[in-house]
């Protein structure tokens, strides 16, 4: 059955395989013609190879590698920063091989969604409304776990934690313990400088481009780098342990100082542990909208969306050559997708080192306003002069500002991006409706609900922990289990995953589904 809606005047309506209706607005009068046809359409082809997919030089691939610089800044400053070092310094180094875990399972996740787009040029959830059962229900479980948890991070979580560490890292007024009156001042001066950060940040999402949004990410990323490589070059860590903790599975248990402190006398282990997967390399209300920022590079069959020749079924050539040039276009996700976890990886890991190095021993964990400033200590060591601690306290406040802020600014585009994909697809009618609507609807609410929970002043850790055991463990875990499904529903086997990529999916979305429902057990008990 085809629906019809009131496209803009003078356009065609997109017609369903088999029937080819002609719907124009004229003078506020609809008229519409349908012809129906028993032909198919035509199977796709994959465009011609780029010089840099085809040829796969060094050079070529730092240009395909352009969304997955967002995905990685946006995650690196909305978990990375924070959680790993909270990691190693309850843990020690025996839970880094948590963070190695996450870096697999997320990594297979994401690329069996980029790889299956690449290949089809449709997003996962179009594929997903087809599942059995009432129409886009899938959809919509999915849809409604991711959006509902975008402000917990752009409200109550990321602008807060960059709030406090103005206000104390930078600014310098910390609250004296029990000072009721200091901690009031404290809380509005951070809910000031959080509402700050989030108006400029919706600013410049209205205002950039996407190309704009990736260079100024790309350079973000390289800023972190730099700092971070100079934390981990002074800190001197323990290079067994580090080995150790990375390939030996431990199970995570509090030591008795740590239940000494109220945060944790009730807070089991696992959920800390949970929790840091979690969190790590985000989680589905940042790759539905990673998938729609790959529609700018056009890869494979992304380059017919919006076309004349637009598709609107599942069908692809299937000769031997339209094949193998199909395999070759799924080099570019592969990049993408390799590199950014890369690069998130590396931060987790180095800042899950420098907690275990310089916090542990101390029995310091970072917890409430103390999230990032108690991490200054990563880079003051003894034996240096006073102007190199300037210069590395300076440059440790840059690195973590723009890595927060870096964060925030993406996120918004990011989510808007989340946003249209889900309800293009749960509500067929918005099609019609531009981008540019969705990124003033969708920056709005957030907005409003962002502040909203800003000045709620509540403690971020606690913000984001039900968010992302639900949207970067529990949905994580269920989209792989659908990108089975897509893969051998809507694909012709000679492009399908092959079955060691299909196996390491499935243990993916077991992991990850796991990880979520204890998770979410835990943390309602």
């Amino acid at each position: 059955m085809t629906s019809f809606q009131h496209p803009a005047e003078g356009t065609a309506m997109p017609h369903a395989r088999g029937i080819q209706p002609k719907v124009w607005l004229r003078h506020g009068t609809l008229s519409c013609r349908i012809t129906t046809s028993m032909t198919p359409e035509p199977a796709s082809r994959f465009p011609e190879l780029p010089a840099e997919v085809r040829n796969l030089t060094l050079l070529g691939t730092f240009k395909i590698f352009g969304p997955g610089v967002i995905i990685a800044s946006v995650t690196i400053g909305s978990g990375e920063t924070v959680f790993p070092s909270r990691s190693g310094a309850l843990f020690g180094y025996s839970l880094l091989w948590c963070f190695a875990l996450g870096t697999v399972i997320k990594g297979f996740q994401i690329y069996s969604g980029s790889r299956f787009m690449t290949l089809t040029g449709r997003h996962p959830l179009e594929s997903w409304s087809e599942l059995p059962g009432p129409r886009a229900w899938f959809v919509w479980a999915m849809t409604i776990m991711s959006l509902v948890c975008m402000p917990l991070f752009l409200g109550g979580g990321l602008p807060r934690m960059l709030a406090d560490f103005t206000v104390s890292g930078v600014v310098g007024f910390t609250p004296a313990p029990g000072n009721l009156e200091e901690k009031q001042l404290f809380d509005l001066y951070a809910c000031l400088w959080g509402t700050l950060f989030i108006l400029v940040a919706i600013t410049l999402t209205w205002l950039q481009s996407y190309n704009f949004l990736e260079k100024v990410q790309t350079v973000i990323i390289g800023l972190l780098l730099f700092s971070i490589f100079v934390a981990v070059l002074s800190s001197q860590p323990e290079v067994m342990a580090v080995l150790k903790g990375l390939v030996v599975p431990a199970i995570p248990t509090f030591e008795p100082w740590v239940r000494d402190l109220p945060e944790f006398s009730n807070r089991d282990p696992w959920v800390e542990v949970i929790v840091g997967i979690g969190v790590f390399g985000g989680g589905t209300q940042d790759y539905f909208g990673y998938l729609g920022l790959l529609r700018e590079k056009s890869w494979g069959l992304m380059s017919r969306v919006g076309s004349p020749d637009e598709k609107t079924d599942w069908n692809v050539d299937r000769s031997p050559e339209n094949v193998v040039t199909g395999k070759i276009w799924l080099r570019a996700p592969l990049i993408d997708v390799s590199f950014s976890f890369a690069a998130i990886l590396f931060f987790a890991l180095c800042f899950a080192v420098l907690g275990a190095v310089v916090l542990h021993p101390e029995h310091k964990v970072p917890a409430g306003k103390e999230l990032l400033t108690q991490q200054l200590d990563f880079l003051l060591r003894e034996g240096q002069s006073p102007l190199f601690q300037s210069f590395l306290n300076l440059l440790y406040k840059t690195g973590i500002f723009f890595a927060f802020f870096g964060t925030i600014h993406g996120a918004y585009e990011l989510y808007t991006r989340t946003t249209h994909e889900c309800l293009t697809v749960a509500i067929p009618r918005l099609r019609n409706v531009s981008l540019g609507k969705f990124r003033v609807a969708t920056v709005s609410v957030l907005g409003v609900t962002g502040l909203t929970s800003l000045w709620c002043s509540l403690d971020p850790v606690r913000v984001i922990t039900p968010a992302a055991i639900i949207s970067s463990a529990l949905t994580c875990g269920l989209w792989c289990f659908a990108m089975i499904w897509s893969d051998r529903t809507h694909l012709p086997a000679e492009l399908r995953m092959k079955w060691p990529l299909v196996l390491a999916v499935i243990l993916s979305g077991i992991a990850l589904t796991i990880f979520g429902v204890t998770g979410l057990t835990m943390w309602l008990a």
